[in-house]
This record gives C-alpha cells, structure tokens and sequence, in this order.
C-alpha cells in the first residue's frame, strides 16, 4: 500500500491505494458497501466504527485520522465488471462526504462510475450538506436515495457528541434541496439522543420521504455523558417507543414512513426512486 502523508497534531490524512473498494454487506436491502475513505474527522463519540482501524494497521484514536483511497474508481469500474448487480451503500464505515471529499473528490469520481452502471442501485447516508455538490450526477440516477444522519435536533447536544460534524439545520437544509431537485431522501435518526421528537419531526416534513429511527446500541462509549441531567432518557425502554410515536404521529398523515431498526426495516429504494 502506498502512502503519502499530511500531518498535524490533530488529524493524519494519507493518500493511499487499494485492491478493492465493494465489500458484501450483511444489512438487509443492502449488497455491497463502498468506503471511499477509511476514517473519519466529523470525531462523533459514540461511532461503532472504530473497530475497522484495528483490522488496517491504524494506531490512532479514531477520529483523528482518514486514508483517502486514490484509486477507489478504477478499482471500483473493474469490480462492477465482475459482481453481480445489487445495491451500494455509500458509506456504512465512514462518511462519503466529510471534509477532505471537497478536493479529493473521490467519492463525486466512484458515483461517476455508479451512474454508468444502472445494474447497480446506490444508497447515500452522510452528515455533511456536502452531498449537495452531487445532485446533477443523482438526476442521471433514477434510483439513488440520499440519507442524512440526524441523530437529535438540538445543535447543543450535537456539538458535544458530534463535535466536528456539520450543524442540524445545514443537514436538514440539504434534504430540503435535495428533495425539491426530485431526489428520493431519507433522515437516519440515530442513535436516539436527547431530543425533542415532536419539533425534530416536524423540521423534517417536506424535506424527507421516510425515516429509519435506531435506538443508541454503543451506550458504553459516552457513558460520561448519561450522567448529566437528562441523558440518562436515551436508555430507558421507552424511549424508542415515545420518539417513534412522535415520529409516527408527526409524519405518517403527511405520507412519511417511518421504521425503525430490527423491525419493520423498510426494503431498498422503499417507494421507488425519484417522485
């Protein structure tokens, strides 16, 4: 692997090259998984992802570190010569549009690729009104869906568990763009952090066709943070039921679904592609 470092006290980016870039996936409704990155900057506190930088040599906390994968589309093109169609997932193990995706591009280069194989369906999750920038190549993808990660609506409590990702209103801004360009959104609410559900719920009307809720699975790893006053909300069993009623009660009669994970998962490209 060759590698070509940027370093600074706070975050390490290499530039390297790989021999492949479609990984199966176990997620129903999903095929392939494509990570044009490994690592991310957005630095959010309870991310399930790290255990990928113990399998590639990566020492650092996680969070401090991203390896641009230079080669992605070429290995990407060839890959898609040879696996079966499915659907792609842009990213499950890293965001597709972080920070350094505004000048390396890599991501924008392997959905150039995507666009000219239509056997292959792709699904978008991010943080990051980045996305925006790609919206004439989704308008030559009938079935692509755009997710945004939007985990609580108080700007408050995403700055402390997500400390460098992009603020609540800016994602939802993006879906709204999105959605009125014609292409399909969705919002990821989770993990279930202190929120208000009923104003969250609200925020998203017009701006997304449905919603997958996940409860927080990885408590352990803000436990410092449950033991402020209100947090400790997020572990009780009702939880999950009482954002979900909100949720279901706020959107449903608007014609946005809403599932949540383990049950009631909806099927890919659920409602079609574009409207």
């Amino acid at each position: 692997m060759d590698t070509m470092a940027a370093a600074s006290p706070l975050r390490e980016i290499r530039s390297v090259t790989v021999k492949s870039v479609l990984s199966r996936s176990g997620i129903s409704g999903i095929d392939y998984s494509l990570n044009p990155y490994l690592g991310c900057l957005f630095g959010c506190r309870y991310c399930y992802a790290d255990f990928v930088a113990r399998y590639r040599g990566r020492t650092e906390p996680w969070g401090t570190f991203v390896d641009i994968k230079s080669n992605a589309p070429e290995v990407l093109r060839r890959e898609l010569g040879r696996r079966a169609p499915g659907r792609v997932s842009l990213s499950l193990v890293t965001d597709p549009y972080q920070g350094v995706e505004r000048e390396a591009r890599i991501t924008r280069r392997c959905l150039e690729t995507l666009a000219e194989a239509p056997a292959f369906t792709v699904s978008i999750l991010t943080r990051s009104p980045l996305v925006t920038r790609d919206a004439d190549l989704f308008g030559r993808m009938p079935d692509i869906e755009v997710g945004m990660s939007v985990p609580t609506g108080d700007d408050a409590i995403r700055r402390i568990t997500e400390p460098r990702a992009p603020a609540i209103e800016a994602r939802l801004a993006a879906l709204r763009r999105l959605k009125a360009a014609g292409v399909r959104t969705y919002a990821f609410v989770g993990p279930l952090l202190p929120m208000d559900p009923r104003d969250l719920a609200r925020r998203l009307l017009g701006a997304v066709d449905w919603v997958l809720l996940d409860r927080l699975n990885y408590s352990w790893k803000i436990r410092d943070l449950l033991q402020r006053p209100g947090w400790s909300r997020v572990l009780a069993s009702d939880w999950l039921a009482e954002v979900r009623g909100a949720f279901a009660e706020e959107l449903e009669p608007a014609g946005v679904a809403c599932h949540y994970v383990g049950r009631e998962a909806p099927p890919a490209g659920a409602g079609g592609g574009r409207r």
